[in-house]
């Protein structure tokens, strides 16, 4: 999940809990690009340790 607006994360994040999700907050907004194609955390089935390590290692290509 991610958001410019803290607010609406928070919303998401409690719904996503009250759902049975693990939430990974990539906010803000601007940071979202770590989880676009071919980047370590796209489309691939982890937990949420994996998914937020998977975050960590992503470089950015312009």
């Amino acid at each position: 999940m991610s958001s410019d607006h803290p607010d609406a994360a928070d919303f998401a994040r409690d719904l996503y809990d009250r759902i049975g999700f693990d939430t990974v907050d990539v906010s803000p907004l601007s940071e979202s690009w770590r989880v676009e194609r071919d980047r370590p955390a796209y489309v691939v089935k982890q937990t949420k340790a994996e998914l937020e390590a998977n975050l960590a290692k992503a470089t950015r290509t312009v």
